[in-house]
């Protein structure tokens, strides 16, 4: 009688807990994917649909994606839940026939397991769909492991017949790609106001999927994940830095918790194991990432916050090295009834910190830090940099331009500048590419300057460009950072005398987005930009 009272009492606890149960599968997992949306675009921008998930479930602006911070490695890494080193592939050029890294584990036919392709395994009888506006994506799946694979033209087009998908099939898994954000931040820069216009724009196709799963009373058998690929800074990306790596991860529906940030570690390989979880099927061996189990009901608190999202403030323009003695810098949110406050000094704004009013006129090297606040709720600090060179700035740096000649190969490395006649020279504030007139692709440049040295000591320097770049210090090449590339940076230490040293960079810029950028870090171990303050002109 006993064991039966037991047992009895363990299929009651069983069926109270139910609704708890963190495995419990789900009918449909859609995956909207936003090429080339930052955490930034989504915070700072109009996104009234996307602001709606992260009310309605759980998010984080802190997810990362892989090196190289372009778009095939990412997207292969969110749908295979593993990094290049696994599944192999390590750029937009890579295709299947002409791999050189083997995938750690290969699945028929001869790829790296993905989401669809475990699905299938599983459930061979499983609807998956694929909806994708950029071709490349197709590269990155067998099409034998789905049952629609649709290459659209633009962004209108590809929500559209993603939504008939999801109204007239009802999939199990819903992949969906949009490509026009990462188009606009190439066109014309990450976080400027046609960037912004783009994620308005995707955020408008989200919210016609969310319409679509409201008509059909679906939310309580549907999950939404909405992410990215990468970031981007300038006009390009595939570098090394925080806000080319950084995505936004936000996942909303059934059995999700409501206004909750993540603030455990999430990388974009753990999409694929956290679709897995929530389709009940097993994560392959192969696969590093994990699902995010925090952002279900029922996950025990650690991991995640509650949250009581607000916008964060937009600058515009966006911060940058701008070539101009003023600035003027305008402060908006979303909300339209929060108040912002503003620092210029470093420091941390808070609710009594100075209030925005209107415009702020930067007439020197600046840091904007701000903050929104409403009804008891405060938005993340964000923050820009203006870095002016003024006309009326110091010219210390030697330059000598050059253009690739017409009817012949293109650059793809630096030239043979002792073969090369420039076609314009002259004196800038420093080594960089703002005060210099030039044509959009094929051009290189020369610089050469005096670096002070007040100091002795050892010196990091750090070279950044897109596309290739060569610095020497003297006849002595220190940093070659030559190819073409998106923007990556190269460091290396050099004991330095005091005194003036020759500093020679070499850049060319082969096509897409160009940038170049010099820093040094002293002995105080204090990383600065290098610009005319540190730069005697050459004799």
């Amino acid at each position: 009688m006993r064991t039966l009272i037991l047992i009895s009492l363990a299929i009651l606890s069983t069926l109270a807990h139910a609704g708890d149960d963190l495995r419990q599968p789900v009918q449909t997992v859609i995956i909207l994917g936003v090429d080339g949306m930052s955490p930034r675009g989504v915070d700072e921008g109009v996104s009234p649909n996307m602001n709606r998930l992260i009310e309605q479930g759980s998010y984080t602006f802190h997810a990362r994606g892989v090196f190289p911070t372009s778009s095939s490695p990412n997207w292969a890494s969110m749908i295979s839940g593993a990094g290049p080193e696994q599944h192999g592939v390590t750029s937009n050029d890579w295709r299947m026939w002409s791999r050189s890294i083997t995938p750690s584990a290969i699945g028929a036919p001869g790829r790296f397991p993905t989401m669809f392709s475990q699905l299938r395994k599983y459930r061979p009888d499983a609807k998956i769909a694929v909806v994708y506006d950029w071709s490349g994506f197709a590269n990155l799946y067998d099409y034998d492991e789905v049952d629609v694979s649709a290459d659209t033209k633009g962004p209108e087009a590809t929500m559209q017949r993603a939504v008939q998908e999801f109204k007239n099939n009802r999939p199990d898994l819903l992949f969906v790609q949009l490509d026009h954000v990462d188009h606009a931040g190439h066109t014309y820069g990450w976080h400027t106001p046609e960037y912004f216009d783009a994620v308005e724009r995707a955020d408008k196709l989200i919210g016609d999927m969310l319409k679509a799963i409201d008509e059909e009373r679906a939310w309580d058998s549907t999950v939404v994940l909405v992410t990215a690929d990468h970031g981007g800074i300038g006009k390009s990306h595939g570098g090394e830095s925080m806000v080319e790596l950084e995505i936004p991860w936000i996942i909303a529906g059934a059995g999700i918790g409501k206004s909750r940030e993540i603030t455990r570690n999430v990388n974009t390989f753990d999409t694929a194991c956290t679709t897995a979880f929530l389709l009940g099927i097993p994560q392959n061996p192969a696969w590093i990432g994990k699902p995010i189990e925090e952002a279900l009901v029922g996950a025990a608190k650690g991991g995640w916050v509650d949250s009581d999202y607000l916008p964060a403030p937009r600058f515009t323009p966006p911060g940058a090295l701008i070539a101009a003695d003023e600035v003027i810098v305008q402060l908006s949110n979303e909300i339209p009834n929060a108040d912002i406050t503003y620092t210029l000094d470093g420091s941390e704004p808070t609710k009594d910190s100075t209030a925005y009013a209107g415009p702020i006129i930067i007439d020197a090297t600046t840091t904007i830090k701000a903050r929104a606040f409403t009804r008891g709720r405060e938005s993340r600090e964000t923050s820009d940099t203006y870095r002016l060179l003024r006309s009326d700035s110091p010219r210390p740096v030697k330059y000598e331009y050059y253009e690739a000649p017409d009817g012949q190969s293109r650059w793809e490395t630096l030239p043979n500048f002792r073969k090369l006649k420039p076609m314009r020279e002259g004196m800038c504030p420093e080594i960089g590419l703002a005060t210099i007139e030039k044509r959009e692709d094929q051009f290189a440049i020369r610089f050469t300057t005096q670096l002070r040295i007040d100091e002795p000591g050892n010196y990091m320097l750090h070279l950044k460009s897109d596309d290739g770049s060569r610095l020497k210090i003297g006849s002595r090449t220190i940093i070659d950072n030559d190819g073409s590339h998106g923007p990556i940076e190269e460091s290396e230490s050099i004991d330095l005398e005091k005194g003036l040293h020759t500093i020679t960079v070499e850049y060319f810029e082969d096509h897409g987005g160009e940038a170049l950028e010099l820093a040094i870090t002293g002995p105080d171990k204090v990383r600065v930009p290098l610009s005319f303050d540190r730069f005697v002109a050459p004799k």
